[in-house]
Formats: structure tokens, sequence, C-alpha cells
């Protein structure tokens, strides 16, 4: 399955090109990545803060005729023009308002942005106010999902991406390469060198087994790695294959899920209680990455093993999943330690399989992700039959009946020694 050697290309964000130029198609540019995670976590929450409440479609009325909330909004101005000149902040009404420099034109009405504010908005023009999904309204009506909100990058299908041009394709190994290649050469940075075989050898065994070789493991692989006529690739790939066989790499891998899964042998409250069969679980999680359980069906069976497969004492175990938060067994307040318990497990699958922090639509429309407090109690609703078993053996139906057959026969053969005892 691909999550066994899931590689992560991590492409550090170095803010947009040309930052502090103005360059002559700054009006024109269409916004790239970095542009959207820029205007997402430095512009928006500016604007949203100290405009929207009085210029925005959600506001009641909108004063001025001026709206901030798009840019088709903010192109098209109020009553007394356009608001924004695009790669000209010293000709645009909202740069000049937000410093507050004529005395007809000071907004926020509630006191002046600080200097890094004032300056972000500066910047933001000067590049030409790219506003990531276009002329879509950023407001969310209570209630409802917004164009641009379908449009974040996060919630696209996932596509094959063309492969960059690079000036030294020969030095890309796989696809990968080539994305890390193409971004050195934008910064005008060269690659590190290859690692000597002894550095390889460490980083696969931290990587797939989160220990490090024995001196003589490093000494063979080093050999035969520098060995005439070596196949390094073939040396590569066979050490990577054996330590996916090894059983330390489950344990490896399970470590990482196992904290997504909050996985704990103890209660975590004040009594803090022992768990006695918290390991089952955990061994679950081991084997499931031991046997290369497809990730699909290692989510479903910790969502709902009893259901998918009610005669299996495995996929029983794999709903250990749900049951490892905070618990306190003389809590006098049950009904609200329960309210608790449940509101836990929905933000659970939140973070780790929606890969989505949905707590605070439990209160409110969430502020800045397009997740409504409707639908985190639909998701809350899924999980209120909940019921938490210490009781149920893990065994099939058949092993059962078997048990009970042998029980029987048992006590009838022990029942006059056990009448006379």
């Amino acid at each position: 399955m691909a999550w066994r050697l899931a590689a992560v290309v991590a492409i550090i964000g170095v803010g947009w090109p040309g930052r502090g130029i103005d360059p002559p198609s700054a009006q024109t540019k269409a916004p790239a990545a970095e542009d959207a995670d820029w205007f997402s976590k430095r512009v928006r929450p500016i604007l949203e803060a100290n405009c929207f409440r009085c210029h925005s479609h959600a506001a009641k009325k909108s004063k001025g005729g001026l709206m901030l909330d798009s840019r088709t909004s903010l192109l098209k101005g109020g009553n007394n023009g356009p608001a924004i000149v695009p790669g000209h902040p010293e000709k645009s009404l909202l740069i000049r308002a937000v410093e507050q420099a004529d005395d007809e034109l000071r907004m926020p009405p509630q006191g002046k942005l600080n200097a890094d504010e004032v300056a972000v908005l500066r910047q933001w023009v000067r590049d030409g106010a790219p506003w990531p999904g276009g002329a879509a309204v950023s407001v969310r009506r209570p209630g409802d999902i917004t164009a641009e909100d379908r449009a974040w990058w996060a919630f696209q299908p996932v596509r094959t991406p063309r492969l960059p041009e690079c000036n030294d394709p020969d030095w890309s190994v796989n696809p990968i390469d080539r994305f890390i290649k193409a971004r050195l050469e934008r910064e005008g940075l060269v690659p590190a060198p290859l690692a000597d075989p002894r550095a390889l050898v460490r980083r696969l065994f931290f990587d797939l087994t989160g220990l490090p070789p024995t001196p003589k493991e490093s000494d063979d692989f080093a050999a035969a790695w520098d060995a005439p006529q070596a196949d390094r690739d073939a040396l590569y790939r066979a050490l990577v294959d054996r330590l996916l066989a090894s059983p330390r790499y489950g344990e490896r891998m399970a470590r990482l899920w196992l904290d997504l899964a909050r996985y704990a042998e103890s209660d975590g409250f004040r009594l803090d209680s022992y768990r006695p069969n918290a390991w089952r679980y955990r061994d679950w999680v081991i084997r499931a990455f031991n046997r290369d359980l497809p990730f699909d069906q290692f989510l479903r069976l910790q969502l709902a093993g009893d259901e998918l497969a009610p005669d299996d004492p495995e996929s029983l175990v794999a709903t250990g999943f749900l049951c490892h938060g905070i618990y306190e067994y003389n809590q006098r307040d049950a009904r609200t330690q329960w309210d608790d318990m449940i509101n836990e497990v929905t933000d659970l699958v939140g973070d780790s399989i929606l890969a989505l922090g949905i707590s605070c639509a439990r209160c409110h429309d969430h502020k800045y992700d397009p997740i409504l407090q409707k639908d985190y109690y639909r998701l809350r609703a899924f999980f209120a039959p909940l019921m938490f078993y210490d009781d149920k053996p893990l065994a099939t139906a058949r092993e059962q009946a078997e048990y009970r057959q042998r029980l029987a026969a048992w006590e009838k053969r022990a029942g006059p020694i056990l009448k006379a005892l």
C-alpha cells in the first residue's frame, strides 16, 4: 500500500516572487500557490477583523456602498470610487484610509491598524492584490458554504501534476526529485551532495524501524556499496524490503498513529485508573502495518469494525480507536462527562481522519475553514449511540458455542463433586 513509504516533499515558502518590487505585470498576474497561503494567513484576517462588519455582503447595510469581501467589489469600490488600484498602493483609497493620512478618510473607525498590518495591506496591493478564488465572496453567511470555500486547494481532487523542467534532469532519480531540483534552481541553490553509504543506511533504519543499524550492518552495507560493479539501486531496494518485512517496522509506524489516536493505558483523569486491555488495540495497529492492511480498510475497521465484521474478534479490537479518550468512573456529573467524551471522539475523527480541526464548529460556524456548526453535529450524531463495553469475548460465534458446550460437559461431570464440596 502506498502509505508504507509515503514520500512527503516539503517545499519551503519564501513569499511572493519580487516582493517589494512593482513588476510591470502586477495588475494582471495570476495568484500563485504561495500567494493563496500568504493571503489567507496575513491579508484576509486583517480585512475580516476590521472591515467586513460594515463592508461586506453579509453586513446588514454596506456603508458608503463599499464592499471589501471580494476582489471584484474592491475594484468596483463605493461612493468614492475604486478601493484599490492593483500595483499602486499610493493610488488606492483603501491604503489611504488605513494609513489615516487624510482627515476625511480614516478607517477603521475603532482605531488605526498597527504598522505591521498596514505594511501587509500595502504589500498586497503592490503585488497586484491577488485574491484566491477570483471574484468569489469570502464572507460566509451563517449556514453557507461559499464558492471560495469549495475552491480551497485541500478539497480539490488529487491530480498527477506535470513534471517541471529543470536544467539537469539526469540528476533526478525519481519524479519527486524533479520538483525539488526545479525549486532549487529557482532559488539559486545547488543540491546537497549524495549521502555516503553509512549515512544512507542509518537514515533507512531510523525512518523504517526507529532504531539504528548495528555496526556490522553498517559495515556490510558500506562494503557492498563500494564494491566494484556494485548494483547500488538493487542493494538499496533490498535493504528497504528487508526493513519493511521487519516486525520493528510495524512498531515504528504504529507509534505515529497511536499518538493521533490518543492511545493510553490509563484513563487520563484524576484517578487515572489502569486500562488492562488497551494493549490489544496497540497490537492490532502494529499488525495492521506489518501485514500491509490497505489504508481505507484500516480506517473503516477502526470506525465501525463491529458493524462491518461482527463475528471477527480482530475487527472488534480495531474499534478501540474510539475508546481511548478521557474517562473517570466515579464522576458524579455523568451526563456532562458523557457529552465531553462524545465531543472528544468527534474532534478525534476530524483531526486524525479528515485532517481538519473541527472543534471550533461545536459552538459556531468555523470562522476560517468551511465547517458549519450543523455539519459538526451531523458528524457527532454518528457517535451519539456509542457504548463502551469491557465484557465482549474476543472469540467468534463458533468458538463461543464450542466453549459453552465444553463448559456444559465439564459442569455435568463435575456436578457431584461440586455438590459434595
